[in-house]
């Protein structure tokens, strides 16, 4: 159950965040001095421009009449502020108006009260003493230009934080929990579904959600405040039994995992959360993998899943030290759980290396493997912009990113409109990089059964699937025209793509033709280079029954597959030719095949961010 995950979270973390606190962004500090009390004027400090969060009071309140909350409030509750609007001439100036002035005051009586309440209840703390003398005097008037109502302002005596006190700590969470608790002269007792033991219970949670894209004031976890959403006529939690300590320590626990960038990741309108029943195994989840990759880390996690009697011994333990993830999205007010999942650690470990095996590729000129992040991965899947030579973020597919870090925790396949999308995206802008083939080759491997042993990361060239053959002999007469024409600014891929890729024998048949002359070419300055990639071709088209006239969506991938795992073989024998000429080595027919006049380090560079 996910509430129980998140109070066992609260317990193993206790001290992290005192109940009913939350990360705050304080703009406005009021710092009051201990001595000459009632004499020495309060010490007003701009915050905002330390862009940071202060572990403050918090608790959901909504209504025409919302509740004060104890020494960190905004400026409206705190120092009765009306707002500002807009001046005649397009400024800021401070509201008149005898509806925001009222209400500012309204508010600010009640933050009064409550403040008051607790320094009647502290009268030895010197803390209080300052506070109590300060709330004496009449509400300002007069206010920092810069100040907002909605300003966070906090209290301080002598530098320090009043909240921070420990008997501030207990005071708010026991006034909480009185408010939060259900109305007097009901059933405020009963079975809390979570812990198991009769509790005071909720009416509703007193903490809302904090932290996730496009979340309001007060997002509830759970909310039940519409007819349609009633359990026998009873609202809110009335039918969801929780208890005020597990209700608490619930959300508690969930903004801190929000608010904790080793915790979450934001994905577009979601946000994906993690951790273990053991804090003390946090770090050693390998999670932040997904968004992170590192090659070391990788080829670990890739090693574990490749030997598996090992995998098999890990899994047998079933370590009851679990590993949770939550994706969270917002709809208006209330949050929409659109995952859960809970694993042991080292299965966990078994998918993620999974994961990164699916989606490794190869690149020749440095022979090395690369992996992506799932941001980086759903990223590829937008539209390319010639001219800025970037993605255009806006067009990646809704959800893709969530729904890429869902699949790789679930093993599972990413989502079925992922290869067509993928496929066209690459038709229109003729744009292929290692992130796309990445996510191309994932596709294949996770969504296809019949063509699974075609997706490795290298060249296969006993492979006979047409689509793959195609998209080799693509790339050899490619490879053809290049050799030929080093200068050449639009390549046959750049005119024939698109075509090729859903109909290669038009196209292949016309294109060999036209790499006769291109091989007269090639003859006149190397007859043994001609004839080895006139050989190679050969090989190549021999491999066909038929070229086909139509391809499907998974021999298109294929297709794409096999024209860039031609030319990723090309590029390491390029350059170990290219090694091998600077060595003063001479070249065999192969080699000076392979060793194209752009052959080059700037090539290598490039090759590794676009290869069209």
């Amino acid at each position: 159950m996910l509430l129980q995950s998140l109070v066992q979270q609260a317990d193993s973390r206790q001290g992290d965040t005192p109940e009913y606190y939350l990360a705050r962004r304080v703009m406005w500090q009021i710092d009051l001095s201990s001595t000459g009390v009632g004499n020495a004027e309060p010490l007003v400090i701009d915050l905002r421009q330390e862009q940071r969060k202060i572990t403050a009071p918090y608790t959901g309140r909504s209504g025409s009449k919302p509740a004060p909350i104890l020494f960190a409030d905004t400026a409206q509750f705190a120092l009765a502020h009306p707002g500002l609007v807009k001046g005649p001439h397009g400024e800021k100036v401070l509201s008149t108006n005898s509806a925001d002035v009222t209400k500012a005051r309204t508010r600010h009586a009640a933050y009064r009260d409550l403040v008051t309440s607790w320094c009647n209840d502290h009268p030895h703390l010197p803390q209080a003493q300052a506070v109590a003398a300060w709330l004496n005097n009449p509400a300002p008037t007069a206010w920092p230009l810069e100040m907002d109502k909605d300003h966070l302002v906090a209290i301080s005596v002598d530098g320090e934080w009043v909240h921070d006190l420990p008997e501030a700590k207990c005071w708010w969470a026991d006034k909480v929990k009185k408010a939060k608790s259900a109305k007097t002269g009901k059933a405020n007792r009963g079975l809390c579904l979570v812990c198991g033991h009769v509790m005071p219970l909720l009416s509703t949670l007193p903490v809302p959600i904090k932290g996730i894209p496009n979340s309001g004031m007060n997002t509830q976890l759970v909310c039940l405040n519409q007819p349609a959403h009633f359990r026998a006529g009873t609202k809110q939690l009335g039918a969801t039994p929780i208890c005020v300590d597990c209700g608490t320590k619930s959300a508690t626990a969930l903004n801190t995992l929000l608010a904790d960038p080793e915790h979450r990741a934001f994905a577009d309108d979601s946000a994906i959360v993690w951790w273990t029943r053991d804090p003390d195994t946090d770090t050693d989840t390998a999670m932040w993998t997904l968004h992170d990759p590192q090659p070391e880390e990788v080829a670990q996690l890739i090693a574990g899943v490749r030997h598996p009697r090992r995998g098999r011994d890990a899994l047998a333990v079933l370590d009851e030290d679990a590993f949770h993830s939550l994706t969270l999205r917002v709809n208006t007010n209330r949050v929409i759980v659109a995952d859960w999942i809970t694993i042991p650690v080292p299965e966990l470990k078994r998918r993620l290396g999974t994961w990164f095996a699916d989606q490794q590729t190869w690149d020749g000129w440095n022979n090395t493997y690369t992996y992506w992040s799932v941001w980086r991965l759903a990223l590829s899947c937008a539209r390319w912009d010639k001219r800025k030579n970037k993605y255009v973020d806006t067009t990646v597919p809704k959800h893709l990113q969530a729904d890429l870090t869902k699949a790789a925790l679930h093993g599972a396949a990413p989502p079925a409109h992922l290869l067509p999308v993928l496929l066209q995206r690459i038709r229109a802008d003729h744009h292929l990089d290692r992130p796309r083939l990445a996510l191309l080759r994932l596709a294949l491997i996770r969504t296809t059964t019949r063509h699974k042993e075609l997706c490795v990361p290298q060249l296969n060239p006993q492979s006979t699937e047409p689509g793959y053959v195609c998209g080799r002999i693509m790339a050899m007469l490619e490879a053809i025209q290049r050799k030929a024409m080093p200068k050449v600014n639009t390549t046959i891929t750049d005119k024939y793509l698109s075509t090729a890729v859903v109909s290669p024998r038009a196209v292949l048949t016309r294109l060999r033709i036209g790499a006769r002359p291109h091989l007269r070419t090639i003859a006149r300055t190397s007859g043994p280079a001609a004839k080895a990639m006139d050989g190679r071709l050969r090989d190549a088209f021999d491999l066909l029954d038929t070229i086909p006239a139509h391809l499907s969506t998974e021999q298109q991938a294929l297709f794409i597959l096999g024209y860039d795992h031609q030319r990723a073989h090309s590029a390491r024998a390029a350059a170990e030719a290219i090694k091998a000429r600077e060595a003063g080595k001479e070249l065999a027919a192969g080699q000076q095949a392979d060793a194209l006049p752009e052959a080059s380090a700037e090539d290598a560079d490039s090759s590794d961010n676009t290869l069209w």
